[in-house]
């Protein structure tokens, strides 16, 4: 390795591990106050990329405070397993949908699910997320982490505007990560077909920073009937995607990994305390953050209206 690129990584990880690891969460925490145990009794939640993770914590928490949840996930077996490990009061709350959200088929088959069980949602969890070193395409011609991280979310919440299935004061988590630090909003980093032009992490990074973007049009769409549509940044948790994704980093990080339900905490938080929600921010730790961190970044290549029609266009969204 370079002495360049040694001291790159340094620097990487000198300048992030104190507050993205479990370090930063331990001590951030030390002055929250949650005032009692949530409760979430009455509520309707949809959680996507719910079988294991961040995800799985999700949908712990929410059912262990009441809430009747929608967990949606790829795996039969892995969704199973994380509601059988719950108490059964929890677990009775739950109902589980086997659901490939990288298919606009299956999206579409969720939306219809959704509209004939009659009941809105209180929250929804856009969560599901993941990160291809190797490119991988679809049956229906998309490239996997953009139908993934992008256009699937866009489609599960237009189709839940057009179906009026979310609630009048709704609340909307985007869950990001920090890869949204690396690239500007641009239609061109998204579903990259060519195979030869792909680089997961930089498909990733795209995403996640399309991400904000989408946040801010929804929450300009729930304003107006009291409801709120949040981005949020986990932190670095020791999860089975990061394991897969990311080898490297996990080795080197693996012991200070927050935990998923460390993960989830602001997702959970916002939920619960529903705080103002600000252009061009990302929270993390409960508080609200800069989305750039570089200046190229702050360049944007597209403006949130072209990527919400480049997204429309090719999304399926029933009415």
């Amino acid at each position: 390795m370079k002495a360049r690129d040694l001291a790159k990584i340094v620097t990487f990880y000198a300048r992030f591990t104190p507050n993205y690891s479990r370090i930063g969460y331990t001590a951030r925490s030390l002055g929250w106050s949650d005032g009692g145990p949530r409760d979430f009794s009455g509520q309707r939640w949809l959680v996507t990329g719910a079988s294991q993770g961040i995800g799985r914590a999700l949908v712990e928490a929410a059912a262990n405070a009441g809430a009747e949840v929608v967990a949606v996930a790829r795996s039969a077996e892995r969704l199973a397993a994380a509601v059988n490990a719950l108490p059964e009061a929890a677990a009775a709350r739950i109902t589980v949908r086997v659901q490939d959200l990288s298919l606009q088929s299956e999206v579409n088959n969720l939306l219809d699910w959704l509209a004939e069980s009659g009941q809105s949602i209180d929250v929804l969890m856009n969560n599901v997320g993941v990160l291809f070193n190797t490119h991988e395409m679809t049956r229906e011609g998309m490239e996997a982490s953009f139908a993934t991280n992008v256009l699937g979310h866009f489609q599960l919440t237009e189709g839940l505007f057009a179906r009026s299935l979310l609630a009048v004061d709704a609340v909307i988590v985007n869950m990001s990560s920090g890869g949204l630090y690396n690239a500007p909003l641009a239609i061109e980093g998204l579903n990259t077909t060519d195979a030869a032009r792909y680089s997961g992490k930089a498909a990733y990074a795209f995403a996640k920073r399309a991400q904000v973007a989408l946040s801010e049009h929804w929450n300009e769409r729930l304003q107006s009937r009291g409801g709120k549509s949040y981005v949020m940044h986990p932190g670095w948790a020791r999860t089975p995607g990061v394991k897969k994704s990311l080898p490297v980093f996990w080795k080197l990080q693996n012991a200070i990994l927050r935990t998923p339900a460390q993960g989830a905490d602001t997702a959970i938080w916002l939920a619960a305390n529903r705080p103002a929600s600000l252009p061009d921010t990302v929270w993390f730790d409960r508080a609200p953050r800069d989305t750039h961190m570089y200046p190229h970044t702050r360049q944007a290549r597209c403006t949130r209206e072209e990527l919400v029609g480049y997204l429309d266009g090719l999304s399926a969204v029933p009415a």
